[in-house]
């Protein structure tokens, strides 16, 4: 072999074996940018444990869920996306069809998957993120526009400031995105409790209020006065039965009046006395009439009046409270049944609490305790005397909550409150939990929430009661417990080319600018492009364009071409400088 054969030889493999460590020690430095691991758990906001304690919620298009079990002894977590087809993939073991279904249906149906392919896998399907999506509204609307909603949102709630005057909330028409047309009453939602009549909406959703036929108001003696929109056939009868619910006690149905604009040439209209014989034909009422149904004390001459020398006021629980005056013979009885319209279902008639003040040596009166006997005997009242009826929910006991609690999904907390609550015999934490779910936001760590009782600390895992319908729990609450939610904080981590990097607090809806912004900015002369990787909690590779989550990794690729010339541009010279005198050194021999 010739010395030149041999220079050539020698100088490949040094030039091989510099490129060769120039190549892994720029691939072992990005991969030490990326190997940061976070352990906290993600939390959803208020919809996400609105929807997973839900056993309405509706698979939707845009819904997220995490699936998790064990393969062989190694734990596996899959990320399942509803898109439009509502097919959904349970990694490589089969489809479920979500279409129609409700979130408890699908998560029977994906778990029997998993534990038919891995028994005894612990699987669990949990909601992520509940999709978002549009319905559009126009009608008798001031703007047709596009509104956002979710998969528990009701017809209801799309009612606003855009409703015109003329619009009906009797008559409402949804048709989906199949094409099926529904009419819908929301009268009857409201007033009966009938929720079929205030469904919840699905993507594709068009929501027509249509024209509403005749308004017709009624004030006076009756149970509910209003204005009401009533429907085609109904007339003054149903108007008091339905919608009045009925007359009052002291009604007088001999002088009813009503006063009628549509026709009329005074602009204050037309006022008519309807008759008894009228009241029986259910007489026809036209749009925008007014019913008056008066008091018989109204009828009451004008010496009676000046007999009138007792103000008594009655609080509490009776249907109407307020300040009364009462004629010489009534008293307690008359107080509560007539003017007051009777008890209130919560009532409790054995604690009546009266206060005094004519001729009391107190400023504040003089407390009396009255009994179900003292109505039964019609207790004499004096002027100026003040009736309360208590509840019995005030006798309930009572624990207290103290930590990460605060208004509905506030979000906004930053110092402890402590709630007292009252609560019935015989009730759980989780029943407790569900029905105060406004307690908690992103902040309230339920997971490890636990009981102070005496000098007792019991843990209590409020995530099985709000993220779980099947749930029931065995912790029962006991008097003077208390019951502590800790605070709890997420975190987005900043790593690589940036100027500092760290860990910092997770703000919703901010993109992965904020959060470089946050660490100072990319380090110009190391990074180029603004080239980064984001790796959420579960490790997945997320682009730019994604939301960034909590405990999400966002790390700043070192991919500047003159910082790396330059970290190892020495390297490379000593390299070539060693080559270069080697060949030197053959050349001279050669010679």
């Amino acid at each position: 072999m010739t010395n030149k054969n041999k220079i050539c030889i020698v100088f490949v493999l040094v030039f091989s074996i510099g490129l060769t460590a120039f190549a892994q020690t720029v691939s072992s430095g990005d991969t030490s940018n990326t190997e940061i691991i976070t352990t906290a758990n993600a939390r959803a906001d208020y919809d996400v444990m609105l929807a997973r304690s839900s056993v309405d919620y509706r698979v939707t298009p845009g819904d997220i869920y995490t699936l998790t079990y064990a393969a062989g002894g190694t734990p596996v977590t899959y990320i399942i996306s509803v898109d439009t087809s509502y097919r959904l993939r349970v990694a490589n073991m089969g489809f479920v069809n979500g279409a129609g279904k409700t979130f408890i249906q699908v998560k029977n149906e994906v778990e029997a998957i998993v534990t038919r392919n891995f028994p005894l896998s612990g699987v669990q399907l949990v909601l992520t993120q509940p999709g978002v999506f549009r319905v559009f509204v126009n009608g008798e609307v001031y703007r047709a526009m596009e509104v956002s909603a979710w998969g528990l949102s009701r017809l209801s709630s799309v009612i606003d400031d855009n409703l015109t005057s003329f619009a009906s909330t009797r008559d409402i028409t949804i048709r989906s995105s199949g094409g099926q047309v529904r009419t819908y009453d929301l009268f009857k939602a409201r007033r009966m409790g009938d929720l079929s009549q205030n469904p919840y909406l699905r993507p594709g959703d068009i929501i027509t209020f249509n024209r509403l036929e005749r308004r017709v108001t009624i004030n006076g003696a009756v149970e509910r006065p209003g204005t009401y929109q009533l429907l085609r056939g109904e007339n003054f009868t149903d108007l008091i039965n339905i919608y009045a619910i009925n007359y009052l006690p002291l009604a007088d149905k001999t002088r009813v009046s009503m006063t009628r604009y549509i026709g009329s040439e005074e602009i204050s209209g037309d006022i008519t006395y309807l008759s008894e014989e009228d009241l029986a034909a259910n007489f026809e009422l036209k749009h925008l009439d007014t019913i008056y149904i008066p008091n018989i004390t109204a009828r009451r001459p004008a010496v009676h009046v000046t007999r009138i020398d007792r103000s008594i006021t009655i609080n509490g629980a009776v249907r109407r409270p307020g300040t009364y005056q009462l004629m010489p013979h009534e008293n307690l009885l008359e107080l509560i049944e007539a003017y007051g319209d009777g008890f209130s279902p919560l009532a409790d008639p054995s604690r009546i609490e009266l206060v005094r003040l004519i001729n009391s040596d107190d400023v504040a009166g003089d407390i009396l305790f009255l009994s179900e006997t003292d109505i039964e005997e019609n207790f004499l009242l004096e002027h100026y005397d003040v009736i309360t009826i208590p509840t019995t929910t005030q006798l309930l006991p009572v624990i207290f909550v103290e930590g990460a609690v605060g208004a509905l999904g506030s979000g906004t907390l930053s110092t402890s409150n402590r709630l007292a609550v009252r609560f019935f015999t015989g009730e759980t934490y989780a029943s407790l939990a569900r029905k105060n779910i406004g307690w908690f936001s992103e902040v309230s760590d339920t997971e490890n929430a636990y009981v102070l009782r005496k000098n007792e600390r019991i843990p209590v895992n409020l995530n099985l009661a709000l993220y779980d319908a099947s749930y029931r729990g065995r912790i029962l609450v006991e008097e003077n417990d208390v019951l502590i939610i800790p605070f709890r904080q997420y975190f987005v981590s900043v790593a690589g080319s940036v100027r500092n990097p760290g860990r910092y607090p997770y703000i919703p809806d901010r993109d992965w600018e904020y959060y470089i912004g946050l660490a100072g900015g990319f380090i110009k002369n190391q990074n180029a492009r603004d080239s980064i990787t984001i790796v959420d909690l579960n490790g997945n590779r997320l682009r730019k364009r994604h939301v960034i989550t909590p405990e999400t990794t966002i790390t700043a690729r070192t991919n500047h071409f003159l910082y790396n010339f330059n970290q190892y541009g020495p390297v490379m010279t000593t390299m070539l400088s060693v080559v270069t005198t080697f060949l030197t050194i053959l050349i001279i021999q050669g010679n």
